[in-house]
């Protein structure tokens, strides 16, 4: 199967992981709410739980056939996935609190999509990259090198 297939085969994945999560994270934003919390705060709880369910399944389901190539350390990678959640916390509540006229629902929903398209490319391109896309980013910039280093 070629690459372009992968590719949305991954996608389907990161779809179907995200959908997943994304329950997980209304499901604390409403149990959240009906304990007395304010709906933001719950939903930004919610959104941190369903990061480690959507770390843990992203490395074992969605990039899955990268596991034995993948660069770095698990404690690495969970660090570049928080990270790079962080970011898309700050703009899944800046959302969700700009669409919550909307109803929790549509305004949580948005919040996700927002946020969906940079954590795939954060996450394909940088959290869970493998080795082989190093040496082949790297590869050009030593060749420059060589030919610089070469005698004339």
């Amino acid at each position: 199967m070629g690459p372009l297939f992968r590719g949305h085969r991954r996608a389907l994945r990161f779809a179907l992981v995200g959908v997943l999560c994304f329950g997980v994270q209304y499901l604390a934003l409403r149990l959240l709410v009906a304990a007395g919390l304010s709906a933001t705060p719950a939903d930004a709880v919610g959104f941190l739980l369903s990061a480690q369910l959507n770390f843990t399944l992203s490395s074992l389901f969605t990039w899955g056939d990268r596991q034995h190539t993948f660069t770095g350390t698990l404690r690495t990678r969970w660090a570049s996935f928080n990270a790079s959640v962080l970011v898309t916390l700050a703009l899944n509540t800046g959302v969700f609190q700009l669409c919550r006229p909307m109803g929790d629902l549509p305004a949580s929903a948005f919040g996700v999509i927002v946020g969906a398209v940079g954590n795939y490319a954060l996450c394909d391109l940088l959290v869970f990259r493998t080795h082989s896309r190093t040496r082949t980013a790297v590869a050009p910039t030593e060749r420059v090198r060589a030919m610089a280093e070469e005698p004339q």
